[in-house]
């Protein structure tokens, strides 16, 4: 019975998305970063619901033998593997992604069997008041100095700044103004998701808005 708990265990963590730990985790301290993804998360099986489909079984003890035969490099000590629920629900597998990257940036972990594909949307805001373009320019300034807007389309506006790739677009329509920090499919560089994530937390502060990563993990101050 344990050769095969084993065998289906790791054809789990090599299918993924799974979470690697390079410690032991503080289920607690799980639980609290789960939720700034999914508020309601909670106790499940022999992991936590994140969200109406979503399962994050775990913590998931590496041994050398387990590593081994789920393809885990060496080092690991912990890990987790995201999926749905339910299968015949939907979600297929961009949910259980989003919500093991965002663990990892988190919890100084890594995704396995690969990594997600660089993001294009960096952070979003939602909810809160409108903040006008040129307020929203004046307080943006230390973190995106010399931003320009102009208008896009009927409602929307887009905020550039030729110092970064970094751009900001500013949707609005009669029930609410929605903010999204990104930048071009496949840009990368350092310090671009610190810089997005910043300017959501400005805006969110500004309007009074809810600023998410592109994970939908809420941001804080800290991150």
């Amino acid at each position: 019975m344990g050769f095969l708990s084993d065998f289906f265990l790791a054809r789990q963590l090599r299918k993924g998305p799974t979470l690697l730990l390079p410690y032991i985790p503080d289920p607690a301290a799980v639980l609290e970063t789960v939720r700034l993804h999914a508020p309601e998360a909670g106790p499940y099986g022999d992991g936590l619901k994140a969200g109406d489909n979503v399962w994050l079984r775990g913590p998931i003890a590496l041994t050398p033998e387990l590593a081994a035969k789920a393809g885990i490099p060496l080092g690991w000590q912990a890990a987790y593997v995201a999926g749905n629920i339910d299968d015949e629900t939907g979600g297929g597998y961009d949910l259980p992604m989003a919500l093991t990257a965002g663990l990892a940036e988190r919890l100084k972990g890594q995704v396995h069997p690969r990594e997600p594909e660089p993001p294009a949307d960096l952070a979003e805001v939602t909810g809160g008041r409108p903040v006008p373009v040129a307020d929203l320019v004046e307080s943006l300034a230390d973190e995106l100095p010399g931003l320009t807007a102009r208008a896009v389309a009927e409602g929307v506006t887009l905020l550039t700044c030729e110092g970064s790739p970094v751009e900001i677009l500013v949707e609005e329509d009669e029930d609410e103004t929605g903010y999204t920090i990104c930048v071009d499919d496949g840009v990368t560089g350092p310090g671009l998701i610190g810089t997005a994530r910043r300017a959501a937390l400005v805006i969110a502060g500004r309007g009074g808005g809810i600023a998410r990563d592109h994970n939908g993990f809420l941001i804080r101050e800290t991150d």
